[in-house]
């Protein structure tokens, strides 16, 4: 049996008025995955557990079957997994993302989505002036970093209270910094950043073509190395993951997954969907599971892009559900498509609402649905309290 997880990040919503008070899910022309939800089950899970904040890393953990309580350290060390960056047993790793700060409000959680090429120049910039023996800065992709405060648990860093850029656009940056006991220690990094940042040619002549400049950056994410049981010892078999992000490829390494990376994969609108599709089918051939990661609708609801977060939708139905079953038709498969948590257009942010799914598959029975939606799936009577439960149902195990 192989068995396929497709993940639209962040693109359950609300309804829209705009929309006639439908979401984007509802609106979006993704007829060959209704036609899936026609022929399948549709069904909700909750992949943020209470008293956690609902994040992509904390909703795949869970939707990959590790139960964030037990094996959630901090959203830095998954990412700086996936870059190869080692850390001791009391090293701390951070996110660190390139923003656009306007008179000390947080215009932009993205820095204009910065190329790599210019990001690279200023984390190198950085760690000229800002790096030490305890701390020193990664380029990761775009906006999205990672910095390493070397014995930063002995500071207690990690118990900091941080807030993620996305979370705060529009905001007074101050009233955000981290707080407790030792941050100035992260808030003077920050501080010292702006200065640094803002006078550097690339800041320049992104304003001069009117881009938001990487002008300051933000500490968020802190935590320590984790330890986690691997995908195959944990469901018995072996596993492959596709994204374009540092965040789920750190997952797929941290849990000893295949990592896949797919050329022109960018974690944007703009992303190689049709790569994917076939590094997907390519990696089925030997792999007994693929889970498939798509930022692009993520990003949409944290820009407030509607007309990009329906056509991203598109672009998934079209570009990769589809051709991945087509495919599949008449082996033993199975297909799970799911978001992580929802990341709705009115606030732009993430919620730990409940998120609907879609299994289509061998030994899955016709429903009654008639597309795939938020609507539809709250009509149904399959609902997971905790996200590691439906893997274990997807995988028709226990």
């Amino acid at each position: 049996m192989k068995y396929i997880i497709v993940v639209p990040d962040g693109a359950s919503d609300h309804p829209i008025e705009s929309l006639g008070g439908k979401t984007p899910l509802e609106v979006a022309n993704i007829s060959f995955t209704n036609s899936l939800a026609q022929n399948g089950v549709l069904g909700r899970v909750r992949t943020v557990p209470a008293g956690f904040t609902p994040s992509s890393d904390v909703a795949n953990l869970s939707l990959l079957g590790y139960e964030p309580d037990k094996y959630y350290t901090g959203r830095g060390p998954l990412e700086a997994a996936n870059l190869g960056i080692q850390l001791g047993d009391k090293d701390l790793a951070f996110r660190c993302n390139f923003i656009t700060q306007t008179e000390d409000i947080l215009f932009d959680y993205s820095a204009g989505h910065i190329t790599n090429k210019e990001a690279d120049i200023l984390i190198s910039f950085l760690n000229k002036k800002l790096g030490t023996s305890d701390i020193k800065f990664y380029p990761g992709k775009s906006y999205r970093h990672i910095m390493v405060y070397k014995n930063g648990a002995e500071l207690g860093l990690e118990k900091l209270t941080y807030f993620a850029p996305h979370d705060i656009m529009g905001k007074t940056i101050k009233l955000f910094f981290p707080r407790g006991k030792n941050s100035n220690k992260v808030v003077e990094l920050m501080d010292k950043s702006k200065d640094i940042l803002q006078n550097h040619e690339i800041n320049k002549v992104r304003i001069d073509l009117k881009e938001n400049p990487a002008n300051m950056i933000w500490l968020w994410g802190a935590g320590r190395k984790p330890r986690m049981e691997s995908f195959k010892d944990k469901f018995g078999i072996k596993g492959v993951v596709i994204s374009a992000v540092d965040l789920i490829k750190g997952i797929g390494k941290i849990t000893g997954m295949r990592v896949i990376e797919v050329e022109g994969a960018t974690g944007y609108y703009d992303t190689n969907y049709s790569g994917k599709a076939q590094a997907a089918l390519d990696a089925l051939k030997k792999a007994d599971f693929v889970f498939i990661h798509i930022e692009a609708t993520d990003e949409a609801g944290h820009n407030q892009d509607l007309r990009m977060k329906i056509t991203c939708l598109e672009r998934i139905d079209k570009m990769i559900i589809k051709p991945v079953v087509e495919q599949m038709e008449g082996k033993d498969f199975r297909i799970l498509i799911t978001p992580d948590h929802p990341t709705p257009i009115s606030i732009r942010t993430h919620t730990n609402e409940p998120v609907p799914f879609l299994i289509y598959g061998k030994g899955i029975e016709k429903g009654s649905f008639s597309s795939y939606s938020e609507t539809e799936a709250q009509n149904s009577n399959l609902y997971f309290d905790k996200g590691p439960e439906l893997i274990k149902y997807f995988l028709n195990i226990g």
